[in-house]
């Protein structure tokens, strides 16, 4: 699943639907046991009522290094998911279908390397399950004390209740993500809102992986070849009913982790790294019409990440119960969210973001999550416009595989191949509208 989020920051948008929020939430760092261990909890205090947050923690580089981050008590349940590359500052995201509960540890971030040096909170961003933003928090000071090879204590910085984020959508009209603090208003009573600024490229914490029902693992034999280049390709396999249990009650230090059960479908990405058998432009175009889910579709099938081009994804959910689902994306922004109430489909225009390999579309209920891998890839200058191009750029990467390395990454791989074949797809898309 980690391969889906990508190797960059990314912005992922949380859809989410009813409850209500304390509004005296904070969050506090303080070492864990002596300060010279390199490690540090973060605890947040009075989290009643919040269901999803963002949290930015600063650390003193080089005398902090190599960070892991662990879910606390508090957000057992929830899925969490922490970007650690960048040296000095810590990124972390936690979405729950249920609001927390009291107060307890949210993280514990453990240093590899800790000479000296302080973390502090740089942001902190909670919602609430109605996507609701805190307002009107306070910035208080907590000591964090390091004491090895200084032995001085210093302070961090808490921040609370900061109002940056939150679209607010009522019923099933047009929900955009790009622009804070907006409401737009209907009819309908449904409210679906809020947004968390999730860092999409670590390992989502909290989650049991399974594989979507119907669906067997990726392949690696030859794909039969039954579809023309550039066309829709049919829904495929369908989503498993997981439970999703979630903590609803004060939790204790002692506290048993909870999971999630998280059903992945296999990304037509996956099918070209995994793939090992002949390849001609017939076959290559078959990996793409392949069916991911009968109850996900994105139109158009495949699209490039050039900053500018939108997909939709067509969820259809008639089968799903309970209350509204929550929608997370990563890899891509929110562009707007409509729900058609005759026949339970749902319409999730995303923005995939420039240059991405990869991005998804999460959805969360009461029961289980569901990921559904977008089929994006970055535009490349030259591509084949024929067939015939495409079977020589095949035949010559394999002769001189270093100079058909199209993602930098210094090898010529199935990666390539996806690249190339996504982009002479969107490229015969381009002339048959043209022709038409």
């Amino acid at each position: 699943m980690t391969r889906h989020l990508g190797h960059i920051f990314m912005t992922a948008t949380l859809i989410l639907a009813s409850a209500s929020l304390s509004l005296g939430a904070t969050v506090s760092v303080n070492p864990t046991g002596t300060s010279s261990n390199g490690v540090y909890t973060v605890q947040g205090s009075d989290m009643d009522g919040v269901a999803g947050f963002d949290l930015v923690l600063k650390y003193d580089s080089p005398a902090l290094a190599s960070p892991t981050v662990s879910q606390g008590s508090l957000i057992s349940g929830a899925i969490m998911v922490a970007n650690t590359n960048a040296a000095g500052t810590i990124r972390i995201a936690v979405v729950s279908n249920k609001s927390f509960s009291g107060s307890g540890p949210l993280v514990t971030i453990k240093f590899t390397t800790h000479t000296g040096g302080t973390v502090s909170v740089a942001s902190f961003n909670p919602i609430n399950s109605s996507g609701a933003t805190v307002s009107g928090g306070t910035t208080t000071d907590t000591p964090t004390t390091d004491t090895t090879n200084t032995g001085t204590t210093t302070t961090g910085t808490t921040t609370t209740g900061t109002t940056t984020t939150g679209t607010t959508t009522t019923g099933s009209t047009t929900a955009g993500s790009t622009t804070a603090g907006t409401t737009t208003t209907s009819s309908s009573g449904a409210t679906y809102l809020g947004t968390v600024t999730m860092p999409s490229d670590s390992q989502i914490k909290g989650e049991t992986k399974t594989t979507a029902a119907g669906e067997t693992p990726v392949q690696p034999s030859t794909p039969e070849v039954a579809a023309k280049p550039g066309e829709t390709p049919p829904a495929g396999e369908a989503p498993p009913a997981g439970e999703t249990p979630a903590a609803t009650k004060v939790p204790t230090a002692t506290k048993k982790a909870e999971t999630i059960n998280v059903a992945s479908n296999t990304a037509v990405l996956e099918r070209f790294r995994a793939y090992r058998g002949d390849k001609t432009p017939a076959i290559m175009v078959a990996l793409f019409k392949q069916q991911i889910s009968p109850s996900f579709r994105q139109k158009p099938f495949v699209a490039l990440s050039d900053g500018t081009t939108t997909v939709t994804i067509v969820a259809d959910l008639s089968a799903e119960t309970g209350s509204s689902p929550n929608f997370a994306l990563t890899g891509a922004k929110m562009v707007s969210l409509k729900k058609d109430d005759a026949s339970s489909t749902w319409l999730i225009k995303a923005l995939p973001a420039k240059g991405a390999l990869s991005a998804s579309l999460m959805v969360l209920n009461e029961t289980k999550v569901t990921e559904y891998p977008l089929t994006i890839a970055p535009a490349i200058k030259k591509a084949a416009a024929t067939e015939k191009e495409f079977a020589a750029f095949l035949k010559d990467a394999a002769k001189t595989p270093a100079k058909h390395d199209l993602n930098g990454d210094g090898t010529y791989d199935g990666i390539d191949d996806y690249i190339y074949t996504a982009n002479y797809l969107v490229r015969q898309q381009k002339a048959r509208t043209t022709a038409k």
